[in-house]
């Protein structure tokens, strides 16, 4: 797929930047070779009480992508040609990059069954992947699990109104390798003929990433879960109840690194240790069983409690006891979050904003010593509140009656909290004195800021929302022969919540620095049945 982007050289973005026009136009190409093999044994007979499963496999993947890229600037117009070449200015300068990985793995897993009430499960993998330097690219994660339907034991056969009864536990490891390809090769302009290297028809000058922890490992997650299955009214009602516990080790994150020791100022690598912990939640229900032509209802509910701790931070490979993390918009090298231990992870970094008759009062915050300061320095920022929401709730209903059915799907977040970035880089008077002013935020009226306050909690808002997702209506009838149906379906009916944003979930990680909405999308149709 082509893709160009020109901007003219008499556009605001472009003077203000001092690039006075650019081009880029890139070609990406990926291909991805997956091959996945396994063998299942079942012996023919009873192994004891019960039966043996057996399991074993080999899986390959690999991705190749290569994005060839020409860009200039400073050109000396603002028309594109006709050719779609861009017009005269700085001499353009093609990039050829290519960057590779593999995931090899080796799996095998034993199932044991008895009479379907006692169940087994015990399983292992090994994976290599290329996005680890050497020593470093396999893992191992293996996991267990048993199982006891109660329901089949024959002291339930006096108890009709239990359906399904299943009590569980397991424990388990898994690897995470999600992070930047380890293998890059690319062409520029400068690169030394003696370290090219041949790469089909191309000679290329191989590199790295700017900045590589050769000795990143696989970061790696236990889990304890122990959950309850159970059904009711021969199925009617149905659900599970689940509580977890998840430790994990050589935790990968990207963050920043001292100046000068590194060729880049961020580095991706294992910065310590975090655990989460909670429980879910589920059930679903036939309310209403009309048959044909009658009202049917079914409904489904689930819930999710969730906490997070960071509990160490690797010393040796960050070389500091708290990571600032987090950019935002306006503020030059501006980190509004904190991986510390003991805290949530991407907990804000604030300074709590002081208050006077209401009002935030510009320039003054409370600092730690609970003293009144005039700037907000490192006596006055804490860990305060993180994005990540304590509850997470969804329910969906689905009724019929007669032609008629209506369906649609509510979803709750409960606990979450937001950092208001547009308010905080476009919500000042400071605005006004620029050159070309941008629009202002709002928030100015209720504080009358004079000046940027990045860093105050007054800034941090409570993101709790109630979302009705979908709604859909629709209406069945027969027509020569055929089944018809129309229907009109809305995405993001609307939402409910006291975040004075657009939306409580846009940008990354509780940082919303967007002002675009999220889309309201109207669909109605009709389908035939033939």
């Amino acid at each position: 797929m082509n893709r160009v982007t020109f901007y003219p050289n008499n556009i605001h973005l472009e003077t203000k930047n001092g690039t006075d026009g650019s081009y880029y136009r890139t070609a990406p190409s990926q291909t991805n070779t997956v091959l996945e093999t396994y063998l299942d044994y079942r012996p023919p007979a009873n192994l004891g009480p019960g039966n043996l499963g057996l399991t074993g496999g080999y899986s390959y993947a690999r991705s190749h992508a290569q994005y060839s890229s020409i860009s200039a600037v400073q050109l000396n117009s603002n028309l594109l040609g006709d050719n779609g070449i861009p017009p005269t200015g700085i001499a353009p300068v093609p990039i050829d990059t290519v960057t590779e990985s593999k995931l090899i793995s080796f799996f095998g897993r034993a199932e044991y069954n008895i009479g379907d009430r006692y169940l087994a499960t015990v399983s292992v993998r090994r994976d290599g992947s290329s996005r680890f330097g050497p020593g470093n690219q396999w893992g191992n994660f293996p996991a267990a699990s048993i199982g006891w339907r109660i329901s089949r034991e024959p002291f339930m056969s006096g108890i009709p109104a239990i359906s399904d009864l299943k009590l569980r536990a397991s424990w388990g490891k898994t690897g995470n390798q999600a992070f930047g390809d380890y293998l890059q090769f690319s062409t520029y302009q400068g690169c030394n003929p003696k370290a090219q290297v041949q790469f089909g028809s191309q000679f290329i000058c191989p590199f790295r990433p700017s900045a590589v922890d050769t000795t990143i490992k696989w970061e790696s997650t236990g889990t304890w879960d122990v959950g309850l299955d159970y059904g009711i009214m021969s199925g009617r009602f149905s659900g599970a109840i689940d509580w977890y516990s998840k430790h994990t080790d050589n935790l990968i994150f990207t963050v920043p690194v001292a100046a000068g020791s590194n060729l880049s100022n961020y580095v991706t690598t294992n910065i310590g240790s975090m655990r989460n912990w909670g429980f879910e939640l589920d059930l679903n229900a036939r309310l209403l069983d009309g048959g044909p032509g009658g009202l049917s209802w079914t409904a489904g509910f689930n819930a999710t409690h969730n906490a997070n701790e960071l509990l160490r931070i690797n010393p040796n490979a960050v070389g500091a006891s708290q990571i600032l993390v987090g950019d935002v918009a306006g503020g030059v090298g501006t980190k509004i979050q904190v991986l510390e231990p003991g805290q949530p992870i991407n907990s804000f970094f604030v300074c709590q904003q002081q208050y006077q008759n209401g009002k935030p009062v510009e320039g003054k915050y409370i600092s730690l010593a609970d003293t009144v300061a005039s700037s907000c320095d490192a006596a006055s920022l804490r860990a305060y509140h993180d994005p990540a929401p304590h509850w997470m709730v969804g329910f969906s209903s689905s009724m019929a009656y007669h032609h008629l059915d209506l369906s649609f799907t509510l979803r709750a977040w409960l606990g979450n909290y937001v950092y208001n970035n547009v308010a905080s880089n476009l919500g000042d008077y400071q605005e006004l004195s620029r050159s070309a002013p941008y629009n202002l935020s709002t928030s100015v009226l209720q504080t009358g800021f004079l000046a940027p306050h990045y860093l105050s909690d007054y800034y941090v808002e409570k993101g709790s929302f109630l979302r009705m997702d979908n709604i859909t209506v629709g209406y069945t009838f027969p027509w020569e022969g055929r089944q018809l149906r129309f229907f009109a379906n809305v995405q993001n009916a609307f939402t409910v919540t006291g975040y004075s944003g657009v939306d409580p979930t846009a940008g990354l990680n509780g940082i919303d620095n967007n002002i675009y909405p999220r889309s309201r999308i109207l669909t109605s149709g009709l389908s035939v049945q033939f």
